[in-house]
């Protein structure tokens, strides 16, 4: 027997997920997963690594299937995407392919010779990824930071991270390796809570993320300066290093390459 594709069905109406798991059954798949929440399936992806997700836009906790995807996205994971929802709203349609590569948008009620359809594809490439040998390698298990952004709250994937910096009591500044930048009311303390060995608090104020070192060196035009800049990948940005935790920090950035 042949190998039996996986998928995952993230969906918050239960019938729904029903008629989705028994369309993916006809089609050969093994159904791993039916999850309604979707920072629960986050939380649980790394043990899953399905070929194919199904997922619906509207879903349980605080997690649209937009923003979950996108979430996943940021950390690096590339499985094949088929959106399914009641939606007309054609900003949602676009954001799926466009934002998130997404390779089907099923509207509901789902039809099977559509899904059939979607499957096939989704099945075709994966088949040429593989035969390519493009495909790349799952990516190690992800260490997932949630922060406060306004009045939601946020998954966001460690490794996206570049640094984080305070900007005032309130406020913290998260610079991701994308160039993008998000506001949290999350302080340093927690994140560093959630946080792996990676990331380190170089002088006050500030996290960085090991992992998009570049180098460091001492700080130069200010001849009574006794602190030293980090080099970061993906930013000309340069992060303070204080004198006092040089040594740790060359001692954790041996120990993390």
């Amino acid at each position: 027997m042949g190998h039996r594709h996986t998928v995952a069905i993230v969906e918050d109406n239960y019938w729904a997920g029903k008629l989705l798991e028994s369309y993916s059954e006809q089609c050969g798949l093994k159904v791993i997963s039916i999850v309604s929440d979707g920072e629960q399936f986050i939380r649980l992806y790394d043990q899953l690594q399905p070929d194919i997700l199904l997922v619906d836009i509207g879903l349980e906790g605080k997690l649209d299937g937009i923003s979950m995807v996108q979430a996943l996205r940021r950390a690096g994971y590339q499985q094949k995407v088929i959106m399914v929802s009641g939606t007309t709203n054609i900003d949602h349609v676009l954001t799926s392919f466009h934002d998130l590569g997404s390779l089907y948008f099923l509207s509901k009620p789902v039809m099977l010779p559509k899904f059939q359809a979607a499957i096939r594809k989704a099945i075709d490439e994966i088949h040429l990824a593989r035969s390519q040998q493009v495909q790349t390698d799952k990516p190690t298990a992800a260490t997932w930071i949630t922060v406060k952004n306004q009045k939601s709250t946020l998954p966001i994937s460690e490794d996206s991270i570049l640094f984080i910096e305070k900007e005032d009591k309130r406020l913290t500044r998260i610079h991701l390796m994308n160039g993008a930048q998000m506001e949290s009311s999350t302080n340093l303390s927690d994140i560093l809570a959630q946080s792996s060995s990676y990331m380190f608090s170089p002088f006050k104020g500030f996290l960085v993320n090991l992992r998009h070192v570049v180098s460091y060196d001492k700080e130069i035009g200010f001849p009574t300066s006794r602190r030293f800049l980090i080099h970061l990948n993906h930013t000309p940005i340069q992060i303070p290093l204080s004198r006092n935790l040089q040594k740790e920090f060359a001692r954790l950035l041996q120990d993390s390459q």
